[in-house]
């Protein structure tokens, strides 16, 4: 069945670029899509453009040699999935940072390589460009690009996807339901590459007119907020059912209270940072994010010559939260992966003596009105770790404890003035990490949780936790 549905200079750019995309943390190289210059961009010398905000978010115009700047995953955590990150901006400029390099960090800390483009602006003041001759083409060669380069950046060719937001979003669709097979007689090996996405996630998008769905249209994921323009809030709800009437794997999220332009911002509630466990878990749910064959996903850091925490991508605050409630729901822990927040940590005694006893080896900070420490006992025959908390009143606390081991994990929580635990029990690890809910103690006490691997081996270590309230 197929269906249509209705329609600063230079060097300054260099610099605060360089440093807005240093501040995400994640490695990065940005590669040009056309080695000899954009089709259509013939002539243009005027270099590219930024603005601050108010808040320091890089927002970039004046783009006449469109690249993609590549976020690629630490190879332990590697999935083989692929996005091309489309930031909007309503095609008269681009805002890479909430809608760009932040979403290229996340995907990669999670194991997905992201390539942020920076395409070029159709509605621009003195623009000739137009949105489905020139910035579509950008989209699709940044896929051509990426599947050309898929061996050397180590992901797959038919699992890269887009994903755009707003102006980005429009973009993303257009890709997804205009591609091609490539040209087969192109002098550009790259154009013979196909430019079909393998799936595609809009972001609070401006709707494109004149798409033809079909059952081959590619899985698409949809979220906007409901309080975003009608446009946008009802024409996704419309292309959702018109996906849906075309045979088209589709999921949609319509954020309560929620307007335009959120994408991945430190002010941003819980609300909001949840669209990004919902996107991760629609990834998942179409097998996008399991990891490719190889060895266990570990990867060693070092602190001062001394080999530290094995790196686990972080989860925001209301990722957290959203883990918690669906822990609560169920009888036991789900299987989220290796995507939670590494805290600063002891390097581990190669004796395997204890660090400290009965006081914090270092104290994280305050966590739910109440202080958080962490006593590290050691790695090898006696690996316990013990972290103790004050929450605030009737608060409980959810407790996101990793450690390196082959086999499951043992605990025993104490939340009472009993000497007993109150709970105790063992949990198999999914990646290295389990997730506790610790109950509210009385009030004014304090908790103290107990862990240790299950069994002991040589290769044991714990290295970090992360607690987080429970309303």
């Amino acid at each position: 069945m197929t269906m249509r549905i209705g329609r600063l200079t230079t060097t300054a750019l260099c610099v605060l670029l360089a440093s807005a995309v240093h501040a995400t943390g994640a490695r990065s190289q940005v590669v040009p899509l056309w080695a000899r210059g954009a089709p259509g961009s013939e002539g243009r010398t005027a270099q590219e453009s930024v603005r601050l905000t108010p808040e320091g978010e890089h927002i970039v115009s004046q783009v006449h040699r469109p690249s993609i700047t590549a976020f690629l995953p630490d190879s332990s955590l590697a999935t083989g999935t692929a996005v091309i990150v489309i930031p909007g901006g309503g095609h008269r400029e681009l805002w890479m940072d909430h809608e760009g390099y932040r979403v290229g960090q996340w995907l990669s800390a999670h194991g997905i390589a992201a390539f942020v483009l920076k395409y070029r602006l159709a509605r621009e003041e003195g623009s000739s460009y137009t949105v489905e001759g020139d910035a579509l083409a950008d989209v699709q060669r940044a896929i051509r690009v990426a599947k050309s380069r898929a061996s050397e950046w180590r992901i797959s060719p038919d699992r890269i996807g887009v994903l755009g937001f707003s102006a980005g979003g429009e973009l993303a669709a257009l890709a997804g339901t205009r591609f091609d097979a490539g040209m087969p007689g192109a002098d550009d090996p790259i154009d013979r590459t196909s430019s079909r996405p393998a799936f595609m996630a809009l972001m609070y998008p401006a709707i494109p007119r004149d798409m033809t769905l079909s059952r081959d249209t590619p899985p698409t994921f949809l979220m906007c907020g409901e309080n975003d323009s009608p446009t946008i809030s009802e024409g996704v709800a419309t292309l959702y059912l018109a996906l849906k009437h075309a045979g088209a794997p589709v999921e949609l999220h319509i954020l309560t209270g929620v307007g335009h332009g959120f994408g991945i911002r430190d002010g941003n509630p819980p609300a909001v940072t949840a669209w990004t466990t919902l996107l991760y878990d629609w990834l998942a749910a179409r097998h996008l994010s399991d990891p490719l064959p190889g060895p266990p996903r570990i990867s060693t850091q070092m602190r001062d010559g001394i080999p530290n925490a094995p790196y686990i991508p972080p989860y925001s605050a209301g990722e957290r939260a959203s883990a918690a409630q669906r822990i609560l729901k169920s009888a036991s822990p789900p299987t989220l992966g290796a995507v939670v927040t590494l805290t600063p940590n002891e390097p581990y005694a190669a004796d395997g003596s204890h660090l400290s006893i009965w006081k914090p080896s270092f104290v994280l900070g305050t966590a739910n009105g109440g202080e958080v420490g962490v006593n590290f006992w050691g790695i090898h025959d006696e690996g316990h770790v013990n972290v103790g908390f004050r929450p605030a009143s009737g608060t409980s606390t959810l407790l996101d404890c990793r450690l390196l081991s082959t086999g499951g994990i043992a605990f025993r929580i104490y939340n009472g003035p009993s000497d007993s635990p109150s709970t105790k029990g063992e949990r198999a690890l999914d990646h290295g990490h389990v997730l506790l809910v610790v109950p509210a103690p009385p009030a004014g006490g304090s908790v103290s949780v107990e862990l240790w691997p299950a069994p002991i081996t040589a290769t044991t270590g714990f290295f970090g936790c992360t607690l987080s309230a429970i309303d």
